[in-house]
């Protein structure tokens, strides 16, 4: 049965905010510590070369988030005009509408994701240089690690709904439970059969359990969302060219932004190999992944704005989502500013602890990346904001500026001034603080001072 229209705009409810904040927290908490928990199993039961297979299935796979054509945001944003519309007219468009014409983005998407994967899979031995026990076992390990992460990727249209219906909670909670479910059913299978079944099979059974807690990640999501909208599988008499068009457009501007992404550190390390030498490389390497690892303290509080901010933004609310963004901001920068001094105080036993060696270059150029740490983490709340407002396309357009600029200052810097790896930091930094410290906060502002009013929704489904 079709879940009823709600009475009057849902807002968030402002109780709930830190509930939210610790179910996104927990998500990302799962998810990292899965994969640190995993890992480490795979290294000390089954074998080096098991884990490194692992480790390079699990930083090639990651290409799969691409093809869910930012689906979430896109959904989340039409989603809450969704619900505002048919509280003030029920002929309007529906969330069962749209939650239908989502699912079959999110069918095509899958398909289209699938096939890569198959792909890949086919030719992952020929790619790369694999361990001579563990060629036969591979294409196995890449389908199943590959099905596991589109399910999880499919199911973000039934998450979705969950969090514009007050759920984020709940679809943290999903997300977390399959996350737990994979190390469970690791354990379940490797430990019990070490000694009696070959390495190479067990990392096989690693990642069938992985693709069987992205399909609990799915029917879960699946099966919550349903509850509100009564949809299972789409209802292709509610699928709408138009709408389905006007998702794609939205999120695939997303993917533009994030595939941005690859201007910095990645075009980094080949301008570093270019220019400088392996020694600089290495010194790099772990600044980047401390600043990764720094960036999570404000990924939670990004994600539940998205929705929160949405919601407020379809009802009208301009003053709640300034107030999203002037807090939200104002917490992330000083929780990375207090991180970051901390990483810096402790960073030659840190480094000690973890390489062996208390890294010197690395420590030359810390100061500089956590800078740009700060800086460039305070800008996730924005764009929580840009996006539930739909404002994607600016977003979108900086980001990818803000990209080219890190690569040409990057290279001026090294190749003209030779400032060495310093130059490469601070063409990142120049790239950070003109988008990130300028820009943002000049256009967001610019944004919500504006008479923001719901945009009309078109077309209409009947």
């Amino acid at each position: 049965m079709t879940a009823a229209a709600p009475d009057g705009p849902i807002l968030p409810h402002p109780t709930g905010m830190r509930r939210d904040l610790a179910s996104a927290y927990l998500a990302a908490g799962t998810r990292i510590g899965s994969w640190v928990i995993v890992s480490g199993l795979v290294y000390r039961l089954l074998g080096r070369d098991e884990f490194a297979m692992l480790a390079l299935v699990r930083g090639t796979i990651g290409l799969l988030n691409y093809t869910s054509l930012g689906l979430a945001p896109a959904l989340i944003h039409r989603a809450a005009k969704s619900i505002q519309a048919s509280s003030d007219d029920p002929s309007g468009e529906s969330l069962e509408a749209l939650h239908s014409n989502a699912q079959a983005v999110a069918i095509l998407t899958g398909i289209v994701g699938l096939a890569l994967t198959a792909l890949y899979a086919g030719l992952f031995n020929s790619v790369y240089r694999i361990p001579e026990s563990l060629p036969s076992q591979m294409p196995g390990v890449v389908l199943f690690i590959g099905i596991g992460l589109l399910m999880r990727l499919t199911s973000d249209a039934g998450g979705a709904v969950l969090q514009v219906r007050n759920r984020i909670w709940l679809d943290n909670l999903l997300l977390s439970m399959g996350d737990v479910m994979w190390v469970m059913l690791t354990v379940a299978a490797i430990v019990p059969l070490r000694g009696t079944v070959p390495a190479p099979k067990l990392l096989t059974l690693v990642a069938l359990a992985y693709g069987a807690a992205g399909l609990l990640t799915f029917v879960t999501r699946l099966g919550s969302a349903a509850r509100l909208t009564g949809i299972v599988d789409p209802k292709w008499k509610l699928v709408r060219r138009s709408v389905v068009r006007s998702l794609l457009a939205f999120g695939m501007m997303v993917t533009l932004a994030q595939l941005a992404d690859y201007l910095y550190a990645p075009t980094d390390y080949i301008l570093i190999d270019r220019l400088l030498s392996p020694v600089e490389l290495a010194d790099y390497a772990p600044a980047v992944q401390i600043d990764s690892g720094l960036l999570l303290l404000v990924t939670g509080l990004s994600a539940v704005l998205l929705p929160r901010a949405a919601l407020a933004h379809a009802g009208g609310s301009s003053q709640t989502v300034r107030r999203y963004y002037v807090r939200g901001t104002l917490a992330s920068v000083v929780l990375l500013a207090i991180a970051s001094v901390v990483v810096w105080l402790i960073a030659p036993w840190l480094l000690s602890l973890w390489l062996g060696n208390t890294m010197p270059g690395t420590r030359m150029i810390l100061p500089l990346v956590l800078a740009n740490t700060v800086i460039g983490g305070s800008s996730a709340v924005g764009r929580s904001i840009l996006l539930a407002v739909g404002r994607v396309q600016p977003f979108t357009i900086s980001v990818l500026l803000a990209g080219a600029v890190n690569v040409v200052c990057s290279f001026v810097f090294v190749h003209y001034f030779h400032w060495g790896l310093r130059g490469i930091v601070l063409g990142t930094v120049v790239a950070v603080i003109g988008r990130c410290a300028i820009w943002m906060p000049w256009y967001v502002h610019r944004v919500l001072n504006e008479d923001i009013k719901p945009i009309e929704l078109s077309p209409t489904i009947e």
